[in-house]
């Protein structure tokens, strides 16, 4: 055997690779709906829909400035609502798979549990719009 020549028969001994490496498996499909980035959006037009046929419904009994107001206030509360609506279905999709994922990885859950437990934009908007849906009944009496 030469000198520069590796030798084989130490610990980390190397020789031709003959299994596969394993491909990759695909994500498995969850039966909790998955939302995109666009699901505030798309709450957020529903609820502003929602408030427009409001106002297309109540536009001929506002007579005062302050019933005008409410309904502006009305369909502002139900475009938050809407949106609010489509972050509270996310957060509950997030807390449904930690809890599933309990047993697997008990840490994460300890170090997320603070973050889904506080005040989440979902529960801001939500505590928001009920501001805003007060605001529209207490102008409107």
């Amino acid at each position: 055997m030469p000198a520069d020549a590796p030798d084989d028969t130490g610990p980390h001994a190397t020789g031709p690779v003959t299994a596969r490496p394993p491909a990759p498996r695909p994500r498995r499909r969850d039966p909790l709906t998955r939302m995109g980035p666009w699901a505030p959006a798309a709450g957020a037009f529903v609820g502003l829909l929602a408030g427009l046929v409001a106002v297309l419904l109540l536009a001929g009994r506002a007579d005062a400035f302050g019933e005008g107001l409410a309904l502006v206030f009305l369909v502002v509360g139900l475009t938050m609502l809407g949106a609010a609506a489509a972050l509270l279905a996310d957060e509950v999709r997030l807390v449904r798979r930690g809890a599933r994922e309990a047993s697997i990885r008990p840490a994460w859950v300890e170090a997320t549990a603070g973050l889904i437990n506080g005040l989440t934009p979902a529960r801001l908007l939500l505590g928001s719009s009920a501001f805003v849906l007060f605001l529209a009944a207490y102008v409107g009496r």
